[in-house]
C-alpha cells in the first residue's frame, strides 16, 4: 500500500485530497510546488512569538518539510531543526538555496534513508518516509 499525505495546506479542490509518495516526488521532479512558500508560511511569520515563547535552542521538528525556508530562519536564531521529507530532491535544494554545505549518511534501520547534515549541525533532514523515523 502507498503512504499518502493530506493535501489540506490549500484551499479549493484539493482539500482532504490524499497524495502518493510517488505523486510527492513527482510534482518535486516537474516543479509543480505550488504549496512551498518562498516568503514563508505566513502563519508561522504571524506565530512566531507564541511557539517560541522567549525561549532558545529548541528543537524544532518539520514533518513533511520540502525545501521550507523556516528551517534555516529558525537555525539562524540559534534553533535545532530537524526534518523529514521523502523527496532527496526537495531537501538538497533547501541546502543549495541556502547555500549550506551538508554531509550525507545513511539511517540506520531504514532501507535507502539518508541524513542529510548542514556542516554546522544544527540541521539534519532525513530523507525517508516519516511513517519509518522513530
Amino acid at each position: 500500500a502507498a503512504c499518502g499525505v493530506l493535501a489540506g495546506s490549500d484551499p479549493g479542490s484539493q482539500k482532504g485530497q490524499v497524495v502518493t509518495e510517488e505523486e510527492w516526488l513527482q510534482k518535486w521532479e516537474t516543479g509543480k510546488i505550488g504549496f512551498h512558500k518562498e516568503q514563508g508560511h505566513p502563519l508561522l511569520q504571524k506565530y512566531l512569538d507564541v511557539l517560541l515563547n522567549g525561549r532558545s535552542g529548541l528543537r524544532i521538528f518539520f514533518p513533511l518539510c520540502g525545501k521550507a525556508v523556516e528551517m534555516k530562519w529558525l537555525a539562524d536564531m540559534g534553533h535545532s531543526v530537524v526534518g523529514v521529507d521523502v523527496s532527496e530532491q526537495a531537501l538538497k535544494e533547501f541546502f543549495a538555496e541556502h547555500g549550506l554545505p551538508y554531509c550525507e549518511e545513511p539511517v540506520p534501520g531504514i532501507s535507502g534513508g539518508k541524513m542529510l547534515q548542514s556542516t554546522s549541525g544544527n540541521i539534519s533532514l532525513y530523507c525517508c518516509s516519516i511513517y519509518e523515523l522513530s
